[in-house]
């Protein structure tokens, strides 16, 4: 703590004071509670030129930041810090970019710091202190977090104009977005190279470093096209005719191609991103756990994850725990269960503890569920020895471990609906079934999963007496949310049994339910969207409509996902009937369609911004009886 001193005694440094004012801008940006009482030094601010009398008593809507900010440019401004430590000369540059750095840090939208910045830089010119490109970067960073992009541009033109002022890498990463917005990627590239040619050959380590937040500020922003240009030009391929560099060029590094996996994962563009994957094992880069996780991201065949997997194994390359989870969730996806089950195993293996929680256990739950899905070789029994992932080579892993564990033994030759409920039995029994893998406790996901299992994710034949069971012994077993998921899933497990379906949702469900209220009503929505889809499932518009009403009555108000629920429904039954049994649901059209104006009549959701339905009239029908 800095204690206020005598002026005739010997004053601080310029570092001490600017390590106390870094100490009240860290505080403003972590938004803690102020109280000046617990300071040795009490500054009182200009109320005419602040707005506000003192620290305690501000006006209204005034945060906890802004108070740190206004004692820490208080502390700037005139000679209140020679009078008050007794400091040695005034506050230099750094002191007022700290506090200019904190600015940019808590300005966002509807909180307009600009005029702290205003002061800030009234005073910087009253003491003779020039902006330096550091002072440039917090402006231009706070304007942008504000949405103010006129202020942004004008900002980074006066840097660029001043003959004194370079932009450095922080300055471009800013300005990236911008320029982009403004139809200026050309003086964006051309900044970029300015950059790259100023340090390759002497300082590459730091042309690395920039390209990686060049790269991700694009990709994060869906600019995932021109960062991968980019990256060409700067790393994989750059043209004499453009370019004219001295010394060595950086090489590319993993992380910059994950960056940009990571954004072909965004979009889904498979195709470039295994381009993309195929560049980097040619270069001979190391993988690691992101590069395969990004590449799971894709929809992609059994043989072409196998194929992977051998890669990855050729390079020496080693899978972490998530990377190991989203070859289950590939395997999962391309109805694969077995060679999930395989993986799983050897994610036992590799990450002994590590890969043990219950996330994992999940993971392994969502592919069976998924090969459970109606037409989707459902009824085939699981053959892990014979999987793909177990055919392939494991010089690193124990065959003869494997092959004999218990996990395998268990759940071999069973459906995958078998073996969900086989390894939720293991997972609440507690034992340690297999070595490699001990079973945590099942939670609310877990159930979750198992119910999706049980109805085929809302394609299966009814199953009432089973998901009122597994209900009850999911509440039984302690610890576990009913959470609006799991109420969801377990509902649908009620196929086209609408009658079954509103008997437990008055016993068991319904209270459940809305008995969880921390999220306000998203669980009770939840579960009443699994009714829907019963409805959808019976063909029962009408029942679907009055509990629509019903919801509305509980204060929560059908959307368009309700409508949605009840649609999809509807789709697996016509799937199933015949062209008899489709005979007379014309009757059933004047229900939908009062059903569709109550869900889609206005969406009280205020994150939801769109705009396909901004055109319709809003219109609520009222029947009389």
């Amino acid at each position: 703590r800095i204690q206020m001193k005598n002026p005739s005694q010997s004053g601080i440094d310029i570092v001490a004071f600017n390590t106390y004012l870094g100490a009240i801008c860290d505080a403003a940006v972590a938004g803690r509670p102020f109280s000046s009482s617990s300071d040795n030094v009490i500054e009182e601010l200009d109320s005419n030129l602040f707005n506000f009398t003192n620290f305690n008593n501000t006006l209204d809507g005034t945060t906890s930041s802004e108070k740190y900010l206004y004692k820490g440019l208080n502390l700037l401004r005139g000679d209140v810090a020679r009078k008050k430590f007794a400091l040695d000369g005034d506050p230099d540059i750094y002191s007022f970019n700290s506090l200019l750095t904190a600015v940019a840090k808590c300005s966002k939208p509807g909180r307009n710091l600009l005029s702290i910045t205003d002061s800030c830089l009234f005073t910087m010119k009253k003491q003779g202190i020039e902006c330096d490109t550091l002072t440039y970067n917090a402006r231009i960073q706070a304007a942008i977090a504000a949405n103010e992009g006129d202020r942004a541009i004008q900002l980074i033109d006066e840097l660029l104009a001043s003959p004194k002022l370079d932009a450095d890498r922080y300055t471009i990463n800013l300005v990236l977005m911008p320029f982009v917005k403004s139809g200026r990627k050309g003086q964006m590239l051309a900044l970029m190279k300015d950059f790259y040619e100023m340090n390759a050959g002497k300082n590459n380590r730091i042309i690395v470093s920039a390209f990686e937040a060049f790269l991700n500020t694009l990709v994060q922003n869906d600019e995932v096209g021109l960062a991968r240009d980019v990256f060409d030009a700067f790393f994989l391929s750059i043209p004499k005719d453009r370019m004219q560099l001295t010394g060595i060029r950086p090489n590319p590094t993993t992380k910059h191609f994950n960056i940009m996996l990571g954004g072909y994962g965004k979009t889904g563009d498979a195709l470039k991103a295994f381009e993309l994957f195929d560049i980097m094992l040619d270069i001979g880069l190391p993988l690691d756990g992101f590069t395969v996780t990004s590449l799971m991201m894709h929809p992609i065949s059994t043989e072409k994850i196998t194929s992977l997997l051998s890669q990855i194994e050729n390079e020496r390359g080693t899978l972490n725990p998530a990377a190991y989870r989203s070859v289950i969730g590939a395997y999962g996806d391309a109805g694969d269960a077995a060679s999930a089950c395989w993986v799983f195993l050897e994610m036992g293996r590799v990450c002994q503890k590590r890969g043990r929680g219950a996330e994992s256990w999940n993971v392994l739950l969502g592919a069976l569920a998924r090969g459970c899905i109606i037409g989707d070789k459902a009824s085939n029994v699981l053959d892990i020895y014979g999987s793909s992932a177990a055919k392939r080579s494991t010089e690193d892993l124990s065959m003869e471990e494997l092959t004999s564990d218990e996990f395998v033994s268990l759940v071999d030759g069973m459906t995958c609906l078998d073996a969900s409920f086989a390894i939720l039995d293991m997972m609440r029994s507690g034992n340690q079934t297999s070595p490699l893998m001990q079973s945590p406790m099942p939670n609310s996901q877990s159930y979750c999963l198992i119910a999706s299992a049980l109805s085929g994710f809302g394609t299966s034949a009814p199953n009432a007496d089973r998901a009122l069971k597994l209900f009850r012994d999911a509440m039984n077993q302690g610890g576990v949310t009913p959470d609006g998921r799991f109420l969801n899933a377990i509902l649908r497990c009620f196929g086209d049994d609408i009658e079954a379906a509103l008997a437990a949702w008055k016993t068991d469900v319904g209270p459940a339910a809305a008995s969880q209220q921390r999220n306000g009503n998203m669980n009770l929505q939840q579960a009443y969207n699994g009714l829907m889809h019963v409805c959808g499932r019976a063909l029962r518009p009408d029942i679907a409509t009055r509990i629509a009403y019903a919801m509305n009555k509980a204060g929560v108000e059908p959307t368009e996902v309700s409508l949605n629920c009840y649609m999809s429904g509807k789709r697996v039954a016509m799937e199933v009937k015949t062209d008899n049994g489709k005979k007379g649901l014309g009757l059933t059209n004047q229900y939908e369609n009062l059903l569709s104006v109550e869900c889609t009549k206005y969406n009280a959701r205020k994150f939801d911004k769109s705009k396909r339905r901004a055109g319709d009239k809003k219109i609520r029908i009222i029947l009389q009886q």
